[in-house]
């Protein structure tokens, strides 16, 4: 017999005996990057879906859209990365989870414009301040996880929670929306010359420089000739040709020589054609909520035969929140005030 009679006593921990087995287990990096995956397709459909069902279907462009959206989709962002993490684990606000929140962000994003639901313009304008509330609701889905634990049963119920108490808030907000105010940008210049010229130089028929900034090549809309005409009935109108081949005729309000010219804008035209993989797009905002009330050119003679030429528009728009969108319309208006003011300058000045 060849076999050891000792064979049956071995340590149990010798050598010999095959080893045991263990599930293999993921590298972490291959786990992080499969959470931040699932994290940013997750949040970026779940915050595409609340936008659009606040644009197609209530039509509205409020707090519920810019503030509530965003941080709904940072908070699922965030639950959905920590889901496989222990309550060890769970540190408030890690770098990554801001990487993956913007990337889930830019995902909505892009899945709106695919859509065909909104254009590049607006989604740079509302980014800023979608990203602050997309990085606030990943602090917040943090401070749920170490609440909760990383139990999905518990997670799940506080996800579907969230996201179908959006449509009763944006339903609320449609109630109770304020009707919009009106909001006035003024814009200001010296011009040497004197009052009658200045007028004059008014009233002539004016080509403004094709030369614009970034936003206006993209797409805002704005006034490339003016004239004055006179209608058969005698009635004073201000005819307005736009970028995009928009033309419009503005009733004269008020009429003072020399002192101030005022016109009505009883329809005004849509304020931008949105960048778009589409030849169009019909995003609601671009119809109606953004309405020009007047505008009033003043001059003001000034020592030393010079005018202070003012230019100011009135207006108003339902889209909020609205300090942070007067920003952007009074950064455009106060533009477009300057290239016509200087144009009228430079043909008073140069008359």
């Amino acid at each position: 017999m060849s076999a050891d009679p000792l064979k049956p006593f071995a340590d149990p921990s010798s050598n010999d005996l095959p080893p045991a087995e263990h599930p293999p287990r993921q590298p972490r990096v291959v786990s992080a990057t499969k959470s931040a995956i699932i994290a940013v397709v997750g949040a970026g459909a779940v915050g595409a879906l609340l936008m659009a069902l606040s644009t197609q279907r209530y039509q509205a462009y409020g707090w519920s859209l810019f503030i509530v959206s965003p941080i709904i989709c940072g908070l699922v962002a965030s639950i959905l990365y920590n889901m496989d993490r222990s309550r060890e684990q769970a540190r408030i606000f890690p770098p990554a989870l801001a990487v993956v929140t913007t990337l889930a962000l830019i995902c909505t994003m892009g899945l709106l414009i695919m859509g065909g639901i909104e254009g590049f313009i607006c989604v740079v304008m509302a980014f800023p301040v979608g990203l602050v509330m997309a990085l606030i609701g990943a602090g917040m889905g943090e401070a749920i996880l170490v609440l909760v634990g990383t139990d999905s049963r518990r997670q799940v119920p506080v996800l579907a929670a969230v996201v179908l108490v959006y449509p009763a808030l944006q339903s609320y907000e449609c109630r109770t929306a304020a009707p919009p105010l009106p909001h006035e940008v003024v814009t200001r210049r010296v011009v040497k010359a004197s009052p009658a010229r200045v007028w004059a130089a008014l009233l002539q028929p004016v080509h403004y420089p094709a030369r614009v900034g970034i936003l206006f090549r993209a797409g805002v809309a704005y006034p490339t000739k003016t004239a004055l005409r006179t209608t058969p009935t005698g009635q004073r109108e201000l005819t307005v040709a736009y970028s995009g081949n928009a033309v419009t005729n503005l009733p004269i309000t008020q009429w003072v020589p020399e002192r101030e010219l005022q016109f009505a804008v009883p329809n005004t035209p849509a304020p931008m054609k949105e960048l778009s993989p589409y030849p169009q797009i019909h995003a609601p905002h671009l119809h109606g909520y953004f309405r020009v009330e007047t505008g009033t050119f003043r001059l003001q003679p000034l020592p030393g035969g010079c005018t202070l030429l003012e230019a100011r528009t009135v207006y108003q728009h339902s889209i909020g929140p609205r300090r942070y969108w007067q920003l952007w319309s009074d950064y455009l208006l106060n533009d477009m005030h300057d290239r016509v003011l200087v144009t009228i300058q430079q043909q008073a000045e140069h008359e």
